[in-house]
């Protein structure tokens, strides 16, 4: 007989599992993603960055202004409309954005080490069936108001 798994339960564990492999992702978070981002979808504008690496135009506008003192990236204005900026990797970024992925796929592999091919497979299912459901609403009113 199997026993059953409160959703209270089950939220703890998602979150402590979410929690140790957040912790794991090394020094420049942030940073890692916008130049994994700009490395996979090339030379974008701040808006459309910012919608791909989920940051708020405000976080994203301070990371980027120290990721260009650093050289990491190019910001201009766009040609085509001024009111844009477009930002790009420079040679440093580029390297860094190799590394990045490098020590993300290091520590992934870490990660999911204790599982086989079928958990694998069955766990990314799961993760996607989440997904997709909390994407298309928000999940029992979460989202709507706090509740006590």
């Amino acid at each position: 007989m199997c026993q059953q798994i409160s959703d209270l339960e089950l939220l703890r564990q998602f979150r402590q599992v979410a929690h140790l492999q957040y912790s794991r992702c090394g020094p420049a978070k942030g940073q890692g993603w916008i130049l994994m981002s700009l490395f996979e979808h090339g030379d974008m504008t701040q808006r459309e960055l910012a919608a791909v690496a989920q940051r708020a135009p405000a976080t994203l506008c301070e990371q980027l202004e120290t990721m260009e003192k650093a050289g990491l990236i190019l910001r201009k204005k766009s040609a085509a409309d001024k009111r844009h900026v477009e930002v790009s990797l420079t040679e440093a970024g580029i390297r860094a954005a190799r590394e990045t992925i490098q020590e993300r796929q290091r520590i992934a592999a870490r990660l999911f080490a204790p599982l086989d091919a079928a958990e694998r497979e069955e766990l990314y299912a799961l993760l996607q069936k989440l997904g997709d459901a909390w994407s298309k609403s928000t999940v029992a009113g979460i989202g709507e108001g706090k509740t006590t």
